[in-house]
């Protein structure tokens, strides 16, 4: 079997909502309350929600124009903007820290490791396309819910540049695979960046519709297959694959 298939992360192979919502929200508050509870610094109280503020604006703006920041440049830009520095070296580790004490909250998804572990046994190059500011997060995660072995590439938008609204990510995956987009499919639970920029890409695209679902498909952002489950998704992934 050829082919390439890539996989979202976030709710698609591992579920983590602590992570999400520091990586989304709370990234740069998170840093300064490190340092501030170990008695490193002393935080303004009113520095904190400044931050998430400063961060939640800079999110935003990445989602309109794609151009992603890893963690610790953004982190470092919202602290100069509001008026408290830190060094590199005190970002990257409250950063390790804060993640990995993120990381015991993950919990695979039910049949991902399954699935992933299916397709790699079937000779399908595999890959993670993922917008994550902290790449090693993944990394991490694959590793302590055994698939990392599965995958030939994690692709992040901290470690590529670019965020999910904009087709590079899929094409800077598919150039580390070496792989073609005709016969590439990808699969995730968001249809705006999931389905619909994969589909910007030239990939075929699979939907996992989770139970908490609100989206429905639209004629521009229609998948070739909806999953309910990765339970069993394998064979339906094959098939979907083999038709491009």
């Amino acid at each position: 079997m050829s082919g390439t298939i890539t996989f979202d992360f976030h709710n698609t192979l591992v579920e983590c909502d602590p992570w999400f919502q520091i990586e989304i929200r709370t990234l740069v508050s998170d840093v300064l309350r490190y340092w501030n509870d170990l008695g490193e610094i002393d935080v303004p109280s009113d520095l904190l929600p400044s931050a998430d503020a400063e961060y939640r604006k800079l999110r935003l703006a990445i989602h309109g124009h794609g151009h992603e920041l890893p963690a610790d440049r953004a982190v470092r830009m919202i602290l100069e903007r509001i008026g408290y520095p830190l060094p590199w070296d005190a970002i990257d580790i409250a950063l390790d820290s804060i993640m990995r004490a993120a990381m015991e909250t993950a919990t695979p998804v039910e049949g991902a490791q399954a699935a992933v572990n299916r397709l790699a046994n079937e000779g399908v190059r595999l890959g993670v396309v993922s917008s994550a500011v902290h790449h090693d997060f993944l990394i991490w995660s694959l590793d302590r819910f055994d698939m990392a072995d599965a995958f030939d590439q994690v692709i992040t938008s901290a470690s590529c540049g670019f965020y999910k609204s904009r087709p590079e990510i899929y094409w800077s995956a598919l150039d580390q695979l070496g792989a073609d987009s005709s016969h590439a499919l990808h699969i995730g639970d968001s249809l705006r960046f999931d389905v619909g920029g994969a589909s910007q890409a030239g990939m075929r695209t699979a939907w996992y519709q989770r139970p908490d679902a609100r989206d429905t498909p639209t004629p521009e952002r229609m998948p070739d297959l909806i999953v309910p489950s990765l339970v069993n998704a394998a064979p339906l992934l094959l098939s979907t694959l083999e038709r491009s």
